[in-house]
């Protein structure tokens, strides 16, 4: 499957999953997107920001 569902608040969310990504991954990743919509309306800098999320708190990587 490349995509996940994720139902909040009545309302329905795909999100793409990233290649080689894990089911758990593109949850969380998904969960960041869905609350951080309102504050970034771009969508592009929306899913950037919650891989370096996963990144920095999954795999404990650190950006500069």
């Amino acid at each position: 499957m490349n995509a996940i569902i994720i139902i909040d608040k009545n309302k329905i969310f795909k999100i793409e999953k990233e290649p080689f990504e894990t089911e758990e991954n593109a949850y969380i990743r998904g969960w960041f997107i869905i609350k951080n919509y309102s504050n970034i309306k771009n969508y592009d800098e929306l899913v950037s920001k919650s891989i370096i999320y996963l990144n920095e708190n999954k795999n404990n990587m650190k950006y500069y």
